[in-house]
């Protein structure tokens, strides 16, 4: 068994860094959305715990209701990149309209502070506007049991924003995460 553990992490473990790019094709006319600096760190996010994260770039449109998102995540296990399945709203899905999940701040009238104290909206529709959230700790309590398992290792996300055929914004970032006190033989 300790040999299984042992190779397990050999195969999944690296040098932990986040890297980050805006993925908008450069044949987008009119993005709704772009990032010119985005910071996270620790390199490996470490949950339950605090991530501290900061995001420079623009609102260029007016949106809301009118854009979908699919969501691209895969997890770095065994040497390959593998698709993680959308379960319970999370891993690779598609959302006909991402502002229903944004509804549960407009239903409990709160915000992360950390948004509220620089002006930034957490609910939709969306302004054309600068997005400037210097350098903000989020603390990061739980993370669902059913999740626990899957949670710890390297991930890279791609969400894209589509309106009609064409995306209109994009975020792909690369990163470690590594969940204390997980239930699963490995965790």
């Amino acid at each position: 068994m300790k040999a299984i553990i042992l190779l397990l992490s050999v195969l999944t473990s690296s040098e932990a860094t986040v890297t980050w790019r805006d993925c908008v094709p450069s044949s987008t006319a009119h993005p709704y959305v772009t990032f010119t600096s985005v910071s996270i760190s620790p390199d490996l996010v470490v949950l339950p715990g605090n991530v501290t994260i900061g995001v420079q770039g623009t609102v260029h449109h007016h949106f809301g209701k009118d854009v979908r998102m699919v969501v691209h995540m895969d997890k770095y296990l065994l040497g390959v990149w593998s698709k993680v399945p959308c379960h319970s709203n999370v891993g690779s899905c598609n959302y006909d309209n991402p502002c229903e999940f944004l509804s549960a701040f407009a239903t409990s009238g709160t915000c992360p502070h950390q948004l509220e104290a620089h002006g930034l909206p957490c609910t939709c529709p969306f302004n054309p506007s600068d997005i400037n959230l210097p350098p903000s700790v989020f603390e990061v309590t739980k993370i669902n049991a059913a999740w626990n398992w899957l949670a710890t290792g390297k991930f890279r996300v791609q969400a894209e924003m589509i309106h009609g055929n064409d995306i209109v914004g994009c975020f792909h970032v690369e990163m470690d995460i590594k969940v204390i006190g997980g239930g699963f033989i490995f965790g």
